[in-house]
C-alpha cells in the first residue's frame, strides 16, 4: 500500500487509530467510594476528592461487591489514589500502586464483601512530595478482553515499526505499516452516535486530556456503551489477519540477535527516601511481581540484597513465604550474594568479606540457594580485588551497567573476564540500553538498542537484558509482559527469552577463554564527588570498620585465653548496621537528609556498642596479664608498634617499662601523652607499671613555629602552610614548595550535584591563608602549632602535631562548615618524581598515573583511596594518610586530598556543622611498603590502654599472642566461625609478594584453609601477591 505520507507520518496516523480503539478497553465500570483513615479520624472519599490530611502513611478501605452478572468474568480494580500505595485484599498483599501500576486483578470469582485495604503515602516514585493528593481514580472494571488483546497486538507491531524505522530498517517498517493500515480498516469503530462516541472517548486518558484542555471545559461523563456484539466477529477476523501477515513478514525478515530477559525492580535501599519508605516499597513491588507471576507463567524475576529480603521477612511473613515458593520453583532468581548492593570504592576488604558472608548465609538459610551472580548495576566503580572475593564466596559471575555512564572514555568490553590483583577471574557482562538502562521497558526501542550496542556478539550470540521500573516503580508491568509475548519472535527485532541470570552466564562459560581480560579496578568516570560528600557518615563507616574488627579480635583473644564467652549474638546485628549503611546511595552521600539522620544515629549507636565490647574484652585480658598497679597497652595489629598513647587525663601517672626504664608522660589539656623507648608486640600487649601520680606540663613560647623530634624537623609558615618537612634519616626535604595548602573552590557541577566533582573545578578557587599568626601550643612530648582560617565564613582550625618518636606529622582539623556549594582541599607538592602513585584499596594497593598523557589518565583527576596515598621514588617517598577521607588526587608531584563538600541536592544541608578529622604526612625511605600501612593503621586504630590492679600472671609483662610469620601479611579478621567455636583468622598480602602463612600462638596446632563462607577449600597455607587467606583452627 502506498500513499503520499512518509513512514513517520503513517505511523503517527496509525497511532491515533490505536488510541481511538483503546477507548473500548472496558465493558463496564463501577465507581468505588473509599474510607480514608488518618490520625484525625475517617472520611468517605470518591473520585476527585482531596485527602483530608497528608500523613505518612494513611489507609483507604472499602468492602467490595460486584454485580452478580459479573461473576465468572475477570474483574479488575483500578486505583490511582494520589501516591504510592500497597493494595491488600482480604489481608493479602496483591500489588502496588504507582504511575506504572494501577490495575489489580480480582479474578473471575470475587468473594462477597471482600475487604479492601490500601496503605498509601503522599509521595511520588522518587520521593517527590505530593502536596495536594487526591483520589484520581477509584473504580471496579469489567475489562473487554477481546479489545484489550487486539489493542496489545496492534500496539506491539506499531512500536516495532516505529523503532525499526528509526534504526534504518524502513523496509520492514513499511511492511508493518501496510499491515496495520489493512487491519485497522477491517475493524468497525462505532462513530455514528456522536454523544456515545464522545462518552466512550472520555474513557481513554489521551483523548480525555485533549478534550478537557479545550477552552469550553468539556466533560462527557455519561454511561459509556460497550463495543457492539455485532462487530465482534470482525475483531476476531482482524486479529487473525494481523497474526498471519506479521508471520509472513517474519519469514522474509527473521529475528536478529538474542536477548536473555530477567525481570528486575532495582529497589534502592535508600536514596531519595529513607529506609522506612523502602520497606513499604519492597512490599508493594514484591506483591506486584508475585501477582504477575500468577498470570504469566514464563515470567522470571531477579532480586539482590539480603537486607531487602530480611525486611520483608520481618514486615510481611506471608508475602515472604510466597517469595520463597517462587524461589523454589526457579522463577524468582536470588542474585547479588551480598547484604546490600554496596559502594564499590569506599568499603574495606573485610567489609566486602562480610557483605558476602552475611548475604550468602542468609540466602542459604532462607532459600536453600546461594547467589552465583554479583549483581551491581548501579555502583560507582569497582575495587581491584573484588573478583577474588567473589570467587571466595562461590560467585563466578559479575554484572554491572554503570560503566556505560563514563563521561570521557568508553569502557572497551561488555562481555569479558575481569581479573583481580591476585589473578582471580570472574566472567563479567554489561549491556548498554540507551532507553531505560537496567530498568528496561521491554519495548522495541530498548531491546533493539541493547542488541545494537552489544559488542560481545563476536564471542556470544546473546546479551542479558533486565526489565522493569525501578525505585518504587514496581518492577515489570503487565504491559511489558504482554509486549514480550508479542515481540519475542518478531521480524527484525532480537529474539527474546526469559532466563535465570546465572543461566545466561553458564551458556557464555564455554567461550570464556576467548573473551578479553580487564585487569584491576574498574574506575568509573563519573560521580567522583561521592568520595567526599556526607563526610560524617564516611567517618563513622571507617571508625566502625576498625572498631568491629578490633572488638572481634579482642573477644576472640579473651575466648581463647580466658574462656570468656564470645558475644556472637551482639556482633551479628552490629555488622548488619555497618553493611546496611554501605549501600551505594547511603555511604557515597547521594541521598536525602532523612537518610543521614537515620544513618548517623544507628552508626553512632553501633560504634559505641562495638567499642564497649572491645573494651570489656581487653579489660578482662588486662586483669589477667601482669601484676600490681599497671597500665596494659594492647596492639591489635600484627605490626610491632612504638609506645605512643593519648589517654583521657584523669590523674598523672608515673610509668615504667617491664625492664624498669621510665616512660615519659605529659599532660596536654584534657589528654595525657605517653611515650617511651619501647615497643608493643604485634597482636599482643605490654604491661607498664604505675609507680605514682606524675605528669609534666611544659609551656613553649608562642612564637616558635618549628616542630622537631628525632626523625623529623617541621617548619610552619606564618600563612599556616608548611615551609619544610625534613626527614633526618634520609637527609631529604619532603616538600617542593608550601605544603598543606588549603584551597577553597566553587563546587557547582553541571549535573548530579551530590555525586559530581567536575573536571573544571580547579580552574577557580582561592588559597586560604591563616586568619592570625599561628600559635605554638604547650608540650614537649607532643609538639603542636595551631592555625586558624576563615573560609568564607566557615572556621577551619588546624593543629600540626609531632609526637616524640613519631615519623609522621599529623594535621588535626576542626571545621565549622557553613557555606554551600564549596569544596575544601589540601594540596602538598613534594620533592618526589614518579610516573605512578599508590593508593590503598580493599585488600590491596593500586597504582595510578601521575600524568595526563591520555584521556584515560586525565579522567582520573580525582580517585578513591582508603587510608593512604603515596608517591615514591626508588629510595624515598611521602605518604598522605587519613583517618576518614577517601577522595585523593596525585598529579605531577602534588598530593591532594578532598576534605569537605557542601552540595545542595538532594540534601541542602549536607555536611553543615562541625567536623573533626585528622590526616598526616609520612616521609619514608624506599616506597610505601616501608611502614606506610603501619602508620596508616596506627592513625585509624591507635594502641589501646587499660588500667588494672587485678592479680594477673606476673611473668607475662609483654607477649605476642598470635603471629603469622611474614611481614607482608596484614590482619583482616580474628573471630569465631559462624557455626562453631573454631577460630577464623583472615590475613592478606598487602605488599604484592609471596610466601606462606605460618600462624603460631593461642594453643592452635593446626589451621585449615577455608573460603570466605568458611567452607574448607583444600588448598594450603601459601599466598601469592594480594591474596586473601582465611584459616580455620582445628581442635
Amino acid at each position: 500500500m502506498t500513499n503520499a505520507l512518509s513512514t513517520e507520518q503513517n505511523l503517527l496516523r496509525l497511532a491515533n487509530r490505536l488510541t481511538e480503539l483503546a477507548a473500548w478497553r472496558d465493558l463496564a465500570a463501577l465507581p468505588l467510594a473509599l474510607t480514608f483513615k488518618w490520625s484525625g479520624g475517617t472520611q468517605l472519599l470518591k473520585e476527585g476528592d482531596a485527602w483530608p490530611a497528608r500523613e505518612l502513611p494513611v489507609t483507604f478501605s472499602a468492602v467490595l461487591s460486584v454485580p452478580e452478572k459479573w461473576q465468572g468474568q475477570l474483574v479488575i480494580l483500578d486505583l490511582a489514589l494520589g501516591g504510592e500505595a500497597l493494595v491488600l485484599l482480604g489481608g493479602v498483599a496483591r500489588g502496588g500502586l504507582n504511575p506504572y501500576h494501577s490495575e489489580i486483578w480480582l479474578g473471575e470469582t470475587v468473594e462477597p464483601e471482600l475487604e479492601l485495604r490500601v496503605e498509601a503515602v503522599p509521595r511520588g516514585l522518587f520521593g517527590t512530595p505530593t502536596y495536594a493528593p487526591k483520589v484520581e481514580r477509584s473504580r471496579v472494571l469489567l475489562p473487554d478482553l477481546q479489545v484489550r488483546a487486539l489493542c496489545e497486538d496492534l500496539a506491539a507491531a506499531h512500536q516495532a515499526a516505529l523503532e525499526l524505522n528509526k534504526q534504518g530498517r524502513s523496509e520492514i517498517a513499511d511492511l508493518i505499516v501496510d499491515v496495520l493500515s489493512d487491519v485497522l480498516n477491517q475493524i468497525p469503530v462505532p462513530r455514528g452516535d456522536g454523544t456515545a462516541y464522545l462518552t466512550r472517548a472520555w474513557q481513554q486518558p489521551d483523548l480525555r486530556a485533549t478534550l478537557s484542555s479545550l477552552w469550553d471545559e468539556w466533560s462527557f461523563t455519561g454511561l459509556p456503551l460497550p463495543y457492539p456484539d455485532a462487530d465482534r466477529p470482525a475483531l476476531a477476523a482482524a486479529q487473525q489477519a494481523l497474526s498471519a501477515k506479521l508471520d509472513a513478514i517474519r519469514q522474509r525478515y527473521p529475528t536478529e540477535g538474542r536477548l536473555a530477559l530477567s525481570g528486575h525492580a532495582h529497589i534502592d535501599l535508600a536514596w531519595l527516601w529513607p529506609l522506612a519508605e523502602t520497606r513499604r516499597k519492597i512490599r508493594r513491588t514484591f506483591a506486584t511481581v508475585l501477582s504477575l507471576m500468577e498470570r504469566y507463567p514464563d515470567f522470571t524475576f531477579n532480586q539482590s540484597s539480603a537486607q531487602i529480603y530480611a525486611y520483608l521477612e520481618e514486615d510481611d511473613p506471608a508475602l515472604f513465604e510466597r517469595v520463597r515458593a517462587r524461589v523454589k520453583e526457579g522463577r524468582w532468581d536470588v542474585v547479588g550474594g551480598m547484604w546490600v548492593e554496596p559502594d564499590g570504592n569506599l568499603i574495606s576488604g573485610e567489609s566486602w568479606a562480610r557483605q558476602l558472608l552475611l548475604g550468602q548465609r542468609y540466602f542459604a538459610s532462607r532459600f536453600g540457594v546461594q547467589a552465583r551472580v554479583c549483581w551491581l548495576p548501579d555502583t560507582f566503580g569497582y575495587a581491584a580485588n573484588l573478583p577474588q572475593l567473589l570467587r571466595g564466596a562461590g560467585i563466578p559471575y559479575f554484572f554491572t551497567t554503570k560503566l556505560t555512564w563514563n563521561e570521557t572514555n568508553t569502557f572497551p568490553y561488555d562481555l569479558y573476564r575481569w581479573e583481580a590483583l591476585d589473578g582471580s577471574q570472574v566472567l563479567a557482562h554489561s549491556f548498554r540500553n540507551t532507553g531505560q538502562g537496567y530498568n528496561g521497558t521491554l519495548g522495541a526501542h530498548d531491546t533493539l538498542a541493547t542488541w545494537k550496542n552489544f559488542r560481545g556478539k563476536r564471542q556470544h550470540d546473546t546479551s542479558l537484558f533486565s526489565f522493569g521500573w525501578g525505585d518504587g516503580g514496581g518492577g515489570p508491568t503487565f504491559e511489558m509482559l504482554e509486549r514480550f509475548g508479542r515481540q519475542r519472535d518478531f521480524a527484525g527485532l532480537p529474539q527474546l527469552q526469559m532466563t535465570r541470570v546465572a543461566g545466561f552466564y553458564d551458556e557464555v562459560e564455554a567461550q570464556a577463554s576467548a573473551l578479553p581480560v580487564w585487569v584491576g579496578e574498574q574506575y568509573f568516570e563519573l560521580h567522583r564527588g561521592t568520595y567526599t560528600t556526607q563526610a560524617r557518615i564516611k567517618q563513622l563507616n571507617r571508625a566502625l570498620e576498625h572498631a568491629l574488627t578490633d572488638a572481634e579480635t579482642a573477644a576472640s583473644l579473651a575466648f581463647k585465653v580466658l574462656n570468656r564467652p564470645y558475644p556472637r549474638e551482639t556482633f551479628g546485628p552490629l555488622w548488619e548496621v555497618l553493611l546496611r549503611n554501605q549501600f551505594h546511595d547511603i555511604l557515597p552521600g547521594s541521598g536525602v537528609k532523612a537518610i543521614y539522620d537515620d544513618a548517623r544515629r544507628e552508626l553512632e549507636t553501633a560504634l559505641s556498642a562495638a567499642e564497649q565490647q572491645r573494651d570489656r574484652a581487653l579489660q578482662a585480658l588486662s586483669d589477667a596479664h601482669g601484676s600490681g598497679e599497671r597500665l596494659v597497652v594492647w596492639n591489635l595489629s600484627f605490626d610491632e608498634r612504638p609506645l605512643s598513647l593519648s589517654l583521657p587525663f584523669q590523674t598523672g601517672m608515673k610509668l615504667s617499662a617491664p625492664d624498669g626504664r621510665p616512660i615519659q608522660t605529659e599532660r596536654q589539656g584534657d589528654a595525657l601523652i605517653v611515650c617511651g623507648e619501647v615497643t608493643v608486640p604485634g597482636l599482643g600487649y605490654l604491661c607498664l607499671q604505675i609507680e605514682g601520680q606524675e605528669a609534666s606540663e611544659i609551656p613553649i613560647p608562642s612564637h616558635d613555629l618549628t616542630l622537631e623530634n628525632e626523625h623529623l624537623k617541621v617548619v610552619i609558615n606564618t600563612d599556616g602552610s608548611l615551609a619544610s618537612v625534613y626527614d633526618k634519616a634520609s637527609g631529604r626535604e619532603s616538600l617542593d614548595g608550601a605544603g598543606n595548602q588549603l584551597w577553597l573552590y566553587p563546587d557547582v557541577p553541571r549535573e548530579w550535584e551530590a555525586w559530581e566533582l567536575d573536571a573544571s573545578y580547579s580552574q577557580g578557587g582561592e588559597r586560604l591563608t591563616a586568619a592570625e599568626v599561628p600559635e605554638r601550643l604547650a608540650g614537649q612530648l607532643e609538639q603542636a602549632v595551631q592555625v586558624r582560617y576563615n573560609a568564607q565564613g566557615s572556621l577551619i582550625t588546624q593543629t600540626y602535631r609531632l609526637r616524640h618518636g613519631s615519623r609522621r606529622l599529623e594535621v588535626d582539623t576542626r571545621a565549622e562548615w557553613r557555606g554551600r556549594r564549596l569544596l575544601l582541599r589540601s594540596l602538598t607538592p613534594v620533592q618526589v618524581r614518579a610516573a605512578q602513585a599508590s593508593f590503598e584499596t580493599a585488600f590491596g594497593t593500586v597504582q595510578r598515573s601521575t600524568t595526563s598523557n591520555t584521556s584515560w589518565e586525565a579522567a582520573q583527576f580525582e580517585v578513591p583511596g582508603h587510608r593512604f596515598a603515596d608517591l615514591s621514588e626508588a629510595d624515598f617517598g611521602v605518604s598522605l594518610l587519613t583517618d576518614s577521607k577517601y577522595g585523593y588526587s596525585v598529579k605531577g608531584n602534588v598530593l591532594g586530598l578532598s576534605l569537605l563538600r557542601s552540595p545542595i541536592s538532594p540534601d541542602p544541608s549536607a555536611d553543615a556543622g562541625v567536623h573533626d578529622f585528622t590526616y598526616a604526612l609520612y616521609p619514608h625511605a624506599a616506597d610505601w611498603r616501608n611502614g606506610t600501612l603501619r602508620e596508616a593503621h596506627d592513625l585509624n586504630a591507635p594502641l589501646l590502654a587499660f588500667r588494672s590492679s587485678a592479680r594477673g600472671a606476673a611473668d607475662q609483662a609483654s607477649a605476642q599472642l598470635l603471629s603469622v610469620g611474614h611481614p607482608a601479611l596484614r590482619l583482616s579478621a580474628l573471630k569465631l566461625c559462624e557455626d562453631s567455636d573454631a577460630l577464623l583468622l583472615r590475613v592478606y598480602d598487602a605488599h604484592g609478594t609471596r610466601g606462606e602463612v605460618r600462624p603460631q600462638g593461642l594453643d592452635v596446632e593446626k589451621w585449615t584453609a577455608v573460603n570466605l563462607l568458611e567452607e574448607v577449600r583444600g588448598d594450603g597455607l601459601s599466598f601469592t601477591p594480594y591474596r586473601v587467606v582465611s584459616l580455620k583452627s582445628e581442635p
